[in-house]
């Protein structure tokens, strides 16, 4: 029964990994239809903790999540859109799985860039610096945790921060992706 669920899982990473290679290969988005789905899903005793989706009667989860619940490392390549899973090295527990790294410069200032569990997240004062340097502006509700940037009194961005550490951040992947582009 062990040996079926791997195989299950794994296959869905693999189709999944050849999925999202084919849509950055065109550099084309598509709009399909999924269903949030409310399935437990459990890997060697262990539920995996992560959101997963059904599409075309297949049940779809985070290849991260799937390959830690399994015991393995995954590792992204930007320059080359590849996702890797391999074993896991005993002395690399906290290798660095966030898709985009920020310059060295920014990684070791502890008022930009924090790293937690693997993952980069920049913090408040990296965003307003970077924001401010593009002829914006930056507010933060303490209330809600929510980000806007503003470009000639106007909003062009929001978005809720986390708590990491009791420090208000977002995921530095997150800020590449979704933040910098509208600074151009």
């Amino acid at each position: 029964m062990k040996w079926n669920i791997k195989s299950f899982i794994c296959g869905m990473l693999v189709m999944g990994v050849i999925s999202c290679a084919g849509a950055y290969a065109t550099d084309v988005w598509q709009n399909i239809n999924v269903l949030p789905n409310t399935i437990k899903v459990v890997v060697d005793g262990k539920e995996v903790q992560a959101d997963n989706f059904l599409y075309n009667d297949t049940t779809y989860l985070p290849i991260r999540a799937v390959s830690e619940a399994l015991g393995k490392d995954v590792q992204y390549d930007n320059q080359t859109s590849t996702a890797t899973i391999s074993e896991k090295k005993e002395d690399d527990n906290m290798a660095v799985t966030s898709k985009y790294t920020p310059p060295a410069e920014y990684i070791n200032d502890s008022d930009y860039i924090m790293q937690k569990d693997g993952v980069y997240y920049a913090l408040l004062n990296f965003v307003w610096d970077m924001v401010q340097d593009a002829d914006c502006k930056a507010e933060y509700e303490h209330d809600t945790k929510m980000i806007k940037i503003l470009k000639d009194k106007k909003e062009i961005y929001s978005c809720q921060a986390i708590l990491v550490e009791d420090r208000s951040v977002i995921p530095y992947d997150q800020y590449v992706e979704e933040i910098e582009p509208l600074l151009k």
